[in-house]
């Protein structure tokens, strides 16, 4: 006969079988399901927006039918390239060469936003970033709208479209460092208060200091947000350095590898660039680049030689000819979302 165990002992081992269960996912994961099922985040404005007109054909610029690529041409020293001309420059869309319609290297007026992480990682930070941030301001077109966004674990509009730089210096001054870092909701909702602006060109700068933790919107979510529109989206990313890797840790990528990689990622999609300074004393050259970059750009227009309306990813390449051009980088969003009928 089997020994028998009697009932305090059946009690303490469920006891102890209870107590070794997982407890449920970790708090982080827990939050951002949370944020998933509950409304999508928006930011309110806080003055009237212009409507922005409505969109046809392949307009990915300001003219109907006419999809405008802003392009920056680099040498091996990373310093812009001046003087081009039309015929240095061919564009291809699925492979197909396409004839240039349109070409022009003007300083055109941004609808700009300016999205600061204000997690408290970046109290230690905060001080340059802020400062860095207006000399960006000061150094672009006059005629620039710009607007500012500040992230933590939530989204807030801290000044709506406006070139007032005392409005905007004042929002800068009363930023309050504390929270967590919804960088993807951030990134979504500044590329879609961009896409409401009136100016021509459209982009948003994002200063941040570490990977995404809070967002309602994933990184496929975010990059299928930032191919369907027209807005360079440039991120500098204060990144922590990758941890040491053990023999069986070389096949993966830790967090800050793939916030690194995701930044560089939602950048490049646009034609934009990602920054990865060490240091807060890089923050001044890296936003003079990027508003020289911004305020030198060659606009380049094409009608698509393929006519369908129907609604598909057609990813287009810029390239260079002439005796210079294997010397040159060439930087251009990498596609756009033809139109579909209804």
């Amino acid at each position: 006969m089997p020994p028998r165990i009697s009932a305090p002992a059946l009690v303490a081992c469920a006891l102890c079988l209870a107590l070794s269960a997982p407890q449920g996912a970790p708090q982080s994961k827990q939050k951002t399901e949370e944020r998933r099922k509950g409304a999508r985040p928006e930011l309110e404005s806080r003055s009237p927006e212009t409507q922005p007109q409505e969109k046809k054909g392949f307009t990915i610029g300001v003219n109907v039918d006419l999809v405008v690529l802003y392009t920056a041409v680099h040498d091996k020293a990373g310093k812009f390239v001046g003087g081009l001309k039309k015929e240095n420059f061919k564009v291809f869309e699925d492979s197909v060469a396409q004839t240039i319609a349109s070409f022009s290297q003007e300083d055109v007026p941004l609808s700009m936003g300016i999205l600061i992480d204000v997690s408290g990682s970046m109290r230690n930070k905060i001080e340059m970033v802020t400062k860095s941030a207006l000399a960006f301001i000061k150094a672009s077109n006059p005629e620039d709208q710009v607007f500012l966004v500040a992230f933590n674990d939530q989204v807030d509009l801290l000044e709506d479209y406006t070139n007032d730089i005392d409005t905007i210096t004042d929002s800068l001054d009363n930023i309050i460092v504390t929270g967590g870092t919804a960088l993807y909701d951030a990134i979504y909702l500044g590329v879609q208060k961009a896409q409401k602006g009136t100016k021509p060109k459209k982009a948003i700068v994002v200063i941040t200091d570490g990977e995404d933790r809070d967002s309602y919107y994933k990184l496929d979510e975010l990059l299928a947000k930032v191919q369907e529109s027209d807005v360079a989206v440039y991120c500098i990313g204060f990144m922590n350095a990758a941890p040491e890797k053990g023999l069986f840790g070389r096949f993966s990528k830790s967090a800050p590898e793939k916030a690194r990689e995701a930044l560089a990622k939602i950048s490049e999609e646009t034609g934009a660039k990602a920054f990865f300074p060490q240091k807060t004393t890089e923050m001044g050259t890296i936003v003079s680049e990027i508003a020289h970059e911004l305020r030198n750009q060659y606009g380049i227009g094409f009608v698509s030689s393929n006519t369908a309306k129907d609604g598909s990813w057609r990813r287009v390449k810029v390239t260079l000819e002439g005796a210079n051009a294997p010397q040159y980088h060439v930087r251009a969003r990498t596609g756009y979302f033809a139109p579909k009928l209804p």
